[in-house]
């Protein structure tokens, strides 16, 4: 890196290696521009530390009107990819129950932050499924409350005590968080739209219905970088 005295290579060795990969068909083709009128970077400028200011203020500006038009979408696809997924048990999917979760919500008059935050609680469970609430939280974060941010964070840890004839049911973990404020209602919301929210006999309003109201969430302010530890 420029400006970075380094006494030896961080990571590969360093030396070119010769190999039989298998190209994807792409060299020299670069990807289609989302507005036909918009400036792209030459390729006289490989590396980000070749970028010119000018690069960068254009860069800056279309990528926020980039995120406008794409961002909600591109989440709202995550889900939309789980439609077809087969349960390992359950009655319903994982994509049914973000579904039916967000529907009773809503129709428990819950406001549309909550119930935007209730659709994507469980968008995580078949990718990541240990940490599946820190992806949800961390999806959603530059847009919604510190309250519903640690509940997106936490909840998978309060949905143990609900499962009372688990055989290997442990609540430790949920004792860490007993003195926390969010503590109470995160507990009200596992037990009214995430633990019940698994029936196949539930009629859950489609994934379309949401659609303004995540695109709404999506098109507030951004708190920018946040680094959670």
């Amino acid at each position: 890196m420029k400006g970075v005295v380094m006494s030896e290579p961080a990571l590969g060795s360093g030396r070119k290696i010769d190999d039989d990969l298998p190209g994807d068909g792409m060299l020299n083709q670069p990807t289609p521009l989302a507005c036909k009128n918009w400036y792209q970077v030459s390729s006289s400028r490989p590396t980000m530390e070749d970028f010119t200011a000018e690069d960068w203020t254009t860069l800056s500006s279309q990528k926020r009107d980039f995120y406008a038009e794409h961002q909600a979408e591109h989440a709202l696809n995550l889900l939309r990819i789980q439609e077809n997924t087969k349960s390992f048990g359950y009655q319903v999917n994982n994509y049914r129950h973000c579904l039916q979760s967000a529907t009773m919500a809503l129709r428990d008059g819950c406001n549309e932050e909550l119930v935007v935050c209730t659709l994507f609680h469980d968008v995580g469970f078949l990718t990541c499924p240990d940490n599946h609430g820190e992806m949800a939280a961390s999806l959603l974060a530059n847009y919604i409350s510190e309250k519903n941010y640690w509940l997106l964070k936490h909840h998978q840890f309060f949905l143990d005590v609900h499962a009372l004839n688990h055989p290997e049911l442990n609540t430790d973990g949920l004792e860490a968080f007993r003195e926390h404020p969010y503590f109470d209602y995160t507990t009200d919301w596992v037990w009214r739209y995430d633990q019940n929210s698994i029936q196949s006999q539930y009629d859950s309003a489609p994934l379309e219905f949401f659609v303004p109201m995540v695109k709404r969430l999506f098109s507030r302010p951004t708190k920018g970088k946040i680094l959670n530890s």
